[in-house]
């Protein structure tokens, strides 16, 4: 079968069951799910196609398009959970798997695991609103729901204060202060990535967070949201240093 149009939720036809049923064979929709018989693009297929494009390094948008659908066809990419061997901590591995639940979440400046997404907060919180919530609506056109908005700092702060590592909030400077540096070819599930300042290379003004096989998440921007994509998606140069989080290895 052939690409012949865009897929997303809502869409319906024989094109629809084919991915669906190469989507299971990869073993990216839920336990709960053994079969797929309907030709229905719902929920279930929204999630598994995200699910899918995270895994392989694509944009994450729920919708088949081109790129998708040829990765699929490719058929090399199958479901795999963040790194868990001997050098990851427990407490890391559990940031990276919540991680992964988020997908697709607003950027919004300042905010951190927020969940009042109304017009009215998102303009309280961010000068630049007008994107964050332009982006909230495709989002919930696309059949997104229960999203929160975090900026980058503060995603990997909600992380952090979920999985109990924490109660706080820092930027990026406090959490590269948690740090050890690591070099970039030492890099495990679970470590910060940072980006600096363009005339201040001790001031850190992004941050994501590593996980493993060349796969970074991170609230990346008011137009795209949290996403993940592979470590060289900005240039080899993006990402400025590597931490490893003292206190995800206690």
């Amino acid at each position: 079968m052939e690409f012949t149009r865009v897929l997303k939720k809502g869409t319906s036809g024989e094109d629809v069951l084919f991915c669906k049923q190469k989507l299971l064979e990869l073993g990216f929709y839920g336990d709960h799910i053994t079969t797929v018989s309907k030709k229905t693009f719902g929920a279930d297929t929204l999630e598994a196609v995200k699910r899918f494009q995270a895994q392989a390094g694509l944009t994450v948008d729920g919708v088949i398009g081109k790129e998708t659908w040829a990765a699929l066809i490719d058929g090399t990419i199958t479901e795999t959970e963040p790194v868990t061997n001997d050098t990851v901590s427990d407490k890391a591995a559990a940031v990276c798997s919540l991680a992964l639940t988020r997908i697709g979440d607003l950027y919004v400046w300042g905010a951190s695991g927020m969940t009042d997404l109304s017009n009215s907060k998102i303009q309280a919180m961010d000068e630049e609103y007008a994107r964050a919530i332009t982006f909230r609506d495709s989002q919930y056109k696309a059949g997104f729901a229960d999203l929160m908005a975090h900026d980058c700092s503060g995603f990997l702060s909600w992380l952090m204060r979920e999985t109990g590592i924490w109660d706080d909030r820092k930027n990026c400077d406090g959490l590269w202060t948690l740090c050890d540096v690591v070099a970039r070819n030492e890099l495990i599930a679970g470590d910060f990535l940072f980006r600096n300042s363009t005339t201040n290379a001790e001031d850190e003004t992004h941050v994501g967070l590593y996980l493993g096989r060349g796969m970074v998440i991170h609230a990346k921007g008011r137009d795209v949201g949290v996403v993940v994509e592979g470590i060289n998606q900005g240039g080899s140069g993006y990402w400025h240093k590597c931490g490893r989080c003292k206190l995800l290895n206690q």
